[in-house]
């Protein structure tokens, strides 16, 4: 249920406006953050898994000789 303001009447178009880009601008905030935050994930499984398949490649080759 929401909250009662304690306004009587209706708020002006500016003020709810003025919530909406707020409420916009945090959700897009949000929305950045997890981009960035899934970047740095996906680049670190893909450095983790570039270092083993070198350490398969140089224990093969050692392997070898």
């Amino acid at each position: 249920m929401s909250e009662l303001t304690g306004m009587a009447g209706f708020a002006s178009p500016m003020k709810e406006k003025t919530n909406a880009k707020r409420r916009r601008l945090g959700v897009e905030l949000c929305a950045t953050l997890a981009l960035a935050l899934s970047l740095l994930v996906a680049a670190t499984a893909v450095s983790i898994g570039v270092a083993r398949a070198q350490a398969h490649a140089l224990a093969t080759v050692g392997a070898r000789l």
